[in-house]
């Protein structure tokens, strides 16, 4: 395949972009009430539709709707970089002890659930979800958070394991006989959460969708995120199901008298959401809204280049851009299990470095639109988070790779004729691109990749499986908040004290520095954590637990129906409890 041109595009609107565009509507025109917000969905169905496993952008954006925590972001009209600002959400006030490691929250007046179940939302409900996050038929997607931030959870995961898959009445009769000693409710109104450590981010782990409140007698009935669970889902949020058909729609309705004053965050201006998961392709996603049949695209990552460039030269107040602190890369298959020639190989730094050098990211870059849209990446963090500081250990010229520096460490490494690798990702556009501009650059080293799309919904399982045929997957991360979500990667994902090797980390990562785990430890009990993310950062940068690609910008086009566009921190892209429609 060829190199991809870019759309030419004029400096003028280039500069506009890259500064964000956004609102498509004057700050004197209040938002109305009303109408319905038509999303159409790149994939077939919701990757996940419970709060306990949904773990994408795509997810965390529709949950937003159904779902309330402890504490949340409010939204911003202006960037993603200043959506960072915590407030209270169930809870209306909460106390910390003066050792910073016990919380004690105090829930709202006046919240209820909607759906199956329409009773007060109480502080055991809060207990039993966070119960929930190990049962082993379905474990919480990012359980890395949580077993450094609750006392006694480890202890009690490990004691969960060991009941048998497959049987509800277990699972229900361990979390009704074990306790984790960090979490407790005194009374219906006061919850108590305790850590071994001080956490500096302490609330914005609890601000994400999985420490969602869930009523045991309605969730217990179902297997977590299964089609009986998301058709009887028990909302905290604004809005209910309606309608779920696998693989045609998602309806949700605004719930009958909802309190508003009990929900300052959310504004809740569209009267119905309906998300539509038939027949669309990327250009046909595109054509819908700019028809006006959808307001918003699912699972779009990026949108397609022609039609970015017909926004921009409109200059059109329909595209919508922020810095995102999302970065794509390569995916290592480090697991203990995996014995293939190629993921022999990469346990060779050697190895790892000859494959980082051998890619050409100016030209993936290139094929995702240019700086609109994407950077060459060449560490862990990225430019929102917290302990930033620009460098990359395997620099070249321009970005552009340095195949004899490839070449040699390929032979210093023992493989002088070369090497072959195969390489997962989702099939898609965007991945499709990538996976064949890979092929092309990194086969002029000597390093031959064999393709193996998969389709989206099947890839992350595929993944966890150590006895499935990979070596590279093409990975995609975005923050699971702005600013100091550093946690995420360096003390999260490559954490090997705060996340299980393989099957349950994300993207099966297995790495482990102790180096990275001291430095991540300091960084939790610290005032001042971003030196040590830096440090943190140029250590395991230089190691290449993945290999960095490039930075990428979040970009959206919605229909000129769309008013008082809001950005989400946690979704990284609309907040769809905020934003409303034209009359």
């Amino acid at each position: 395949m060829g190199h991809l041109r870019p759309a030419v595009i004029h400096s003028a609107l280039l500069c506009a972009l890259l500064t964000g565009v956004s609102a498509n509507v004057s700050a004197d025109e209040a938002p109305k009430p009303g109408g319905t917000l038509r999303i159409a969905s790149l994939q077939p169905d919701m990757d996940a539709f419970d709060p306990l496993t949904g773990y994408s952008v795509d997810s965390w954006e529709i949950l937003r709707a159904v779902t309330r925590q402890l504490v949340t972001y409010p939204g911003s009209e202006k960037s993603l970089k200043d959506d960072t600002t915590l407030v209270p959400d169930l809870a209306k006030s909460w106390d910390v002890s003066a050792d910073g490691k016990t919380y004690t929250f105090h829930l709202r007046d006046g919240i209820r659930y909607a759906g199956p179940t329409t009773r007060p939302i109480v502080a055991k409900d809060f207990v039993y979800a966070i119960k929930r996050f190990c049962d082993p038929n379905k474990q919480v997607a990012a359980v890395n958070y949580f077993n450094l931030a609750f006392s006694g959870f480890a202890e009690y995961c490990k004691a969960f394991s060991q009941v048998p898959t497959g049987d509800l009445a277990a699972s229900k009769a361990f979390i009704d006989s074990h306790e984790i000693p960090g979490v407790s409710a005194p009374d219906d109104k006061t919850l108590v959460l305790r850590s071994d450590s001080k956490n500096y981010d302490f609330l914005n782990i609890l601000s994400m969708n999985f420490v969602t409140p869930l009523p045991e007698e309605v969730a217990s009935r179902y297997f977590p995120d299964s089609l009986a669970f998301r058709q009887n889902f028990p909302s905290s949020g604004p809005y209910e199901v309606a309608n779920y058909v696998s693989g045609q729609q998602l309806v949700l309705k605004k719930v009958p008298g909802y309190n508003h004053e009990a929900d300052p965050a959310r504004k809740a201006y569209v009267d119905q959401i309906d998300i539509s998961f038939t027949g669309n392709t990327e250009d046909s996603v595109v054509q819908r809204i700019q028809a006006g049949d959808a307001d918003l695209s699912l699972y779009l990552d990026v949108p397609p280049q022609a039609a970015l460039r017909q926004y921009l030269l409109r200059n059109s107040p329909d595209l919508h851009s922020a810095n995102s602190g999302a970065a794509n890369f390569i995916s290592i298959n480090a697991q203990p299990q995996a014995k293939s020639p190629g993921a022999t190989a990469l346990r060779d730094l050697r190895v790892r470095q000859a494959l980082d050098y051998a890619i050409d990211k100016a030209h993936i870059v290139q094929a995702q639109g240019g700086k609109i849209a994407a950077l060459p990446l060449g560490q862990i963090i990225t430019s929102t988070l917290l302990g930033h500081e620009t460098f990359d250990p395997y620099a070249t010229p321009g970005s552009k790779g340095d195949v004899e520096k490839a070449k040699a460490l390929l032979q210093q490494a023992g493989f002088a004729q070369g090497l072959t690798l195969d390489l997962v990702y989702r099939a898609n556009n965007q991945f499709s691109t990538i996976a064949v501009i890979l092929k092309e650059d990194v086969a002029k080293a000597g390093i031959k990749l064999n393709l193996i799309p998969l389709p989206p919904p099947q890839f992350m399982a595929y993944l966890q499986s150590p006895t499935n045929r990979w070596d590279l997957a093409l990975g995609q991360t975005s923050p699971d908040w702005q600013g100091p979500a550093t946690r995420m990667l360096l003390g999260g994902w490559l954490n090997s004290d705060a996340s299980p090797c393989g099957r349950g980390n994300v993207y099966a990562i297995c790495y482990s520095n102790p180096q990275l785990n001291a430095l991540a430890k300091q960084a939790y009990a610290s005032d001042n954590p971003g030196p040590l993310w830096q440090q943190a950062d140029k250590l395991v940068s230089a190691d290449l637990p993945w290999i960095p690609l490039f930075e990428k910008r979040r970009v959206v086009i919605t229909s000129d129906r769309v008013t008082h566009w809001t950005w989400s921190s946690l979704a990284t892209q609309a907040d769809i409890t905020n934003i409303a429609l034209k009359p």
